[in-house]
């Protein structure tokens, strides 16, 4: 839960993982003198019975007093042992009583930076929101989801949620197949919802593998290539991509933030296929093959985007109260 103030416009927001927000109901015109109190707050009904509540994540940001922040990490899986390092702001010129949690866990700390810490993962560790705590107040940073696996991500991938998926995704790699699960509604329309495994690309490149096979989830479920502008759940974006639903691999693309999804191409075909996406410019195509030798262009679209974007796996189940299970291998991103 969040809640914010600028001046006297005060907004509520709820998040299912601390990465996603979506806003509740709309911002309010509050008049509240300048110095007010905040913190956590908890009834129990009555005034004969108690009631208990934990909160963990806990965080005040102000421009006075910033709240520390995450900007990215060097891996978004790992196993135990892993050295990860985390990159951000306001962590303190040395550690002190400050600390890295993972899921409510203390790591271990190898080095400590006011925009860098260093830290390995112990034994015992598990999967949750990575939050460093920094001291006195022990003020903690927003969250990013790590995943504990004794089959970590090669170097250069990440991999997280994009917009409101209700059942947190993950990824791993083993023998040269990446196996992806993600939740989510769906890859369309103007907002997207779904697990992507990504890498950074700075220019022209192009994306290929092969859907070996997707399982599980309810209603629209995908798995394919894709470009991404950005990381939000609006942005700009093409990718090929099989929709189970429809027996068909399509070529899906929004060429606006937060505009509507359309489908320039699409064929009948059944997994296992390759699949494609390349761009060139602003010259975005889409392209399938049976066996990775003989290619079919699905179609092409103009679609503006950043210099730096992202290319990836995403895969969604269709809902946000199960998750899907795609695996891909012959993975490449190659570059002019």
């Amino acid at each position: 839960m969040k809640i914010g103030r600028s001046g006297n416009t005060f907004s509520s927001y709820a998040s299912s993982d601390g990465v996603n927000w979506v806003q509740l109901g709309t911002s309010q015109t509050i008049t509240m003198a300048q110095t007010v109190y905040l913190g956590l707050a908890v009834n129990s009904g009555s005034t004969t019975a108690l009631t208990t509540a934990t909160f963990d994540n806990v965080s005040v940001n102000s421009a006075a007093a910033p709240a520390p922040v995450i900007t990215s990490v060097s891996a978004t899986t790992g196993s135990i042992g892993s050295q990860i390092t985390i990159n951000g702001a306001n962590f303190g010129a040395s550690q002190g009583n400050s600390t890295v949690l993972l899921n409510a866990a203390p790591v271990t700390i190898n080095t400590w930076g006011a925009i860098s810490i260093n830290i390995t993962i112990p034994t015992g560790a598990s999967s949750g929101p990575l939050v460093v705590s920094v001291a006195p107040s022990m003020n903690d940073s927003n969250p990013v989801i790590f995943t504990v696996t004794s089959q970590p991500l090669p170097n250069a991938w990440l991999d997280q949620d994009v917009g409101l998926v209700g059942l947190a995704g993950s990824a791993s790699y083993s023998s040269g197949t990446f196996t992806v699960n993600g939740g989510g509604a769906g890859i369309y329309g103007t907002a997207d919802a779904f697990h992507f495994v990504y890498q950074p690309l700075t220019g022209d490149g192009t994306i290929v593998a092969r859907v070996a096979s997707l399982q599980g989830g309810v209603g629209y479920v995908s798995a394919g290539v894709m470009i991404r502008n950005t990381l939000d759940a609006g942005a700009v974006n093409a990718k090929t991509a099989d929709w189970r639903s429809y027996g068909g691999i399509y070529f899906d693309v929004r060429t606006a933030a937060g505009g509507s999804t359309t489908e320039p191409g699409h064929t009948s075909a059944t997994l296992p296929y390759w699949m494609k996406v390349s761009r060139s410019g602003s010259t975005f195509s889409s392209y399938i093959s049976p066996d990775g030798v003989t290619w079919t262009q699905l179609a092409t679209s103009q679609i503006t985007t950043n210099q730096n974007v992202y290319v990836g796996l995403a895969v969604n189940s269709g809902n946000t109260t199960a998750q899907a299970t795609a695996t891909f291998d012959n993975v490449s991103v190659t570059t002019p």
